[in-house]
């Protein structure tokens, strides 16, 4: 495994975000390995409100490069687009809303330097609470060391996650067909045999982000999307979730918002459903009701 030389930071800015120059200030702070850092910025074709001379003016780096995109581009394509771009040996995807702390660039890299066998790093984090929300507090979030069956069932990685080029190249990038992009890239890593590292410190941070009715209203899709595209990762019960949830089965639920659901609990599934169709819930529930009344026990309830 190669040693690290340079650092590919890439993010997207065809929907300009307010806290993007935060981002870029975050990075500069880094207390080492700031040398080692390039900054590809995708930005919507004919946006002459920016240039590298403001985003290099807000990082304090020179070796910021503007990628335009054209306004169809997904969020998947745009990442994709600004990996092909890349020249680091590790590739960085972040968000406008995230924040990297001083301490980022030193602690990471120095993980792949002692572990070579690493091909994904990912941290804890703090998750921010948005400016008028007194519903929502700020707060350490800490994340599980990595287990593919936890993985198989939600996304237990943080923001501002950082993977070998290698890595990012055995997938086959970032899916249009799922808003859990990251989630699904991170399962195509896991299956493509890429490893993956836990710094059990939060050195990033990012906004809470309120759901969106429309997200609520794909989950279940989107979820069936992950695990049609890549089926070698999850159980042949799953699998047949995914397929007849797709096909609108009515025994094939959602599930939990953001869970997609084991081998077990999709055989739960069937079974409920099955024991509704035979009418075998509304027997059971009876005969609960008689053994409930009868003499004997509510004689021994006395």
């Amino acid at each position: 495994m190669q040693t690290i030389k340079n650092v590919s930071i890439l993010v997207s800015d065809l929907e300009p975000h307010p806290g993007l120059p935060r981002l870029l200030q975050s990075i500069a702070r880094q207390s080492t390995g700031l040398e080692m850092v390039e900054i590809l910025i995708v930005i919507e074709e004919g946006n002459s409100t920016v240039s590298n001379s403001i985003w290099s003016a807000i990082a304090g780096i020179e070796a910021i490069h503007l990628i335009p995109a054209p306004k169809t581009l997904s969020p998947s394509e745009a990442r994709n687009l600004a990996a092909q771009s890349a020249q680091g040996d590790l590739i960085l995807f972040v968000r406008s809303d995230y924040r990297l702390d001083p301490k980022y660039l030193t602690t990471v890299l120095s993980v792949y330097e002692s572990s070579p066998e690493a091909d994904i790093v990912y941290t804890d984090y703090i998750r921010l609470a948005p400016r008028k929300a007194s519903s929502i507090r700020p707060g350490m979030v800490q994340l599980p060391d990595f287990d593919e069956s936890l993985l198989q069932s939600r996304n237990i990685l943080g923001p501002a996650v950082s993977m070998r080029r290698e890595a990012f190249e055995r997938t086959d990038g970032f899916k249009n067909n799922t808003i859990y992009r990251d989630w699904e890239m991170w399962i195509q890593a896991a299956n493509t045999g890429s490893r993956f590292f836990h710094i059990n410190y939060p050195l990033a941070s990012c906004e809470h982000v309120k759901i969106s009715f429309r997200e609520r209203a794909e989950d279940g899709r989107c979820k069936a999307m992950i695990v049609i595209n890549n089926q070698a990762f999850f159980h042949i019960h799953t699998v047949k979730w995914a397929l007849s949830y797709l096909r609108g089965e009515s025994w094939a639920q959602a599930a939990h918002f953001m869970v997609i659901p084991t081998a077990v609990e999709v055989s739960r599934m069937i079974h409920e459903f099955h024991m509704k169709t035979m009418g075998t819930d509304v027997l059971a529930q009876e005969a609960i009701r008689q053994f409930d009344l009868s003499p004997l026990t509510v004689e021994a309830s006395r």
